[in-house]
């Protein structure tokens, strides 16, 4: 991949008519847009190279959009907020991106779309679009300063470059090892913008110490998972870890679990077990036999009391056949708390979207400055929606640019 970041002098300022901070998914897809409508363009970024999160997203892969989008799969104070941009740039614009661009997908449960061969294809394919556009990149460049007068005034430890349209696209707080901060959140508040509270978001829960699931990493199954009280059930693989639970079951329940909410895990979706006691066939079996025909050995261990695990079937009374069955399907879980921003895939929470225009992008605060991506107070589920909203919101900021 080339870049052709600037050669920059001390007190020297440099004029655009759009300056990005964030060489992101969001801010690459906006800085296209405007650069091809004649717009003098920079991207500044403190990596080394463009589209860092894309690479590692989706396993390698970047599940790049989803088929199935709509609005109620996101997240927020308002998540209504992104509908006039999902509808400006719905999954097909990214279908005929990709097939302009020659890149293969490959199409995985629940409409799920990934990159074939690679996220580092359509990274090389939207720094080489800003390229041919005329964007300019100033990448390994750290801002130190962002003021205002007549102008927005970018100073990147000598480098300074200034314009009257500003769009912040610096991503969230989730994985930190590959760059993230809170930059974008600190320059909101700098201009008087509300930012809300931040939660790593679509990542996996720490259960507590004593709990029987803890020691069961490695073993995955398909679950159905809800928090009780509120919001639709989940029904996705689930994934033992050293620290608890995860998995794309957890990872979306993630999104709006609260401390102290118990998450109600059923462990056999597809079976209904006090059928499976029913049946004469399963009589003369111990009870730890028939429910391993369904679950791994040691998850049966964990669930079934060992009072009841080694007994028959055909003995147990109507009681015990309820309690066994419920900690199969009805199991709950109180986890101590989320994965950090390390292991999140994105951020809950962010710049309020009441102050900014739904059809621009542009703050309603200061004129001239922009937000997009996931810097915002929007989440998408897992599955594409997250790559796909920062492409949807980058394209809307740069045709307002």
């Amino acid at each position: 991949m080339i870049f052709f970041p600037f050669t920059h002098f001390n007190c020297k300022t440099t004029a655009f008519d759009v300056i990005i901070i964030g060489a992101g998914a969001s801010g690459l897809i906006a800085a296209i847009y405007a650069a091809r409508r004649g717009r003098k363009t920079a991207i500044v970024d403190h990596a080394d190279q463009a589209g860092r999160k894309i690479r590692v997203s989706g396993g390698g892969h970047c599940n790049i959009t989803n088929r199935r989008i709509t609005v109620d799969d996101y997240f927020g104070k308002d998540h209504g907020f992104c509908t006039y941009a999902l509808k400006q740039f719905p999954p097909r614009l990214v279908f005929s991106m990709l097939r302009n661009a020659g890149i293969e997908t490959e199409e995985r449960e629940h409409g799920r779309i990934f990159c074939k061969n690679g996220a580092g294809e359509i990274v090389s394919y939207l720094v080489r679009a800003a390229i041919d556009a005329g964007v300019h990149f100033f990448l390994n460049t750290k801002v130190s300063g962002i003021s205002y007068s007549t102008s927005f005034c970018v100073d990147g430890h000598g480098l300074l470059l200034e314009s009257s349209h500003l769009l912040v696209a610096t991503g969230g707080l989730a994985r930190p090892q590959i760059g993230a901060t809170a930059f974008g959140y600190t320059l909101a508040k700098q201009f008087g913008h509300t930012v809300i509270p931040l939660k790593p978001a679509l990542t996996g829960l720490i259960l507590s110490p004593d709990d029987p699931l803890l020691n069961l990493q490695g073993i995955s199954l398909l679950a159905r998972l809800q928090i009780k009280g509120k919001y639709k059930p989940v029904e996705e693989p689930l994934l033992f870890t050293h620290q608890g639970i995860s998995g794309p079951s957890v990872l979306q329940i993630s999104c709006f679990w609260e401390k102290e909410d118990v998450i109600a895990i059923n462990f056999l979706p597809s079976e209904d077990l006090i059928e499976q006691m029913h049946k004469p066939d399963n009589g003369k079996l111990p009870v730890k036999n028939l429910v391993t025909k369904f679950l791994p050995e040691r998850l049966v261990k964990a669930l079934i009391p060992e009072h009841l695990s080694c007994r028959k079937v055909a003995e147990l009374s109507r009681k015990d056949r309820i309690i066994i069955a419920r900690q199969v399907h009805d199991y709950p879980v109180a986890p101590e708390d989320v994965e950090g921003f390390h292991r999140a895939e994105v951020t809950l929470g962010g710049v309020s979207t009441l102050e900014i225009i739904p059809e621009s992008m542009e703050s309603r605060l200061k004129k001239g400055l922009f937000f997009c991506g996931e810097v915002l107070d929007i989440t998408g589920k897992l599955g594409g929606y997250n790559i796909h909203w920062a492409f949807a919101s980058g394209y809307l900021a740069g045709q307002q640019l």
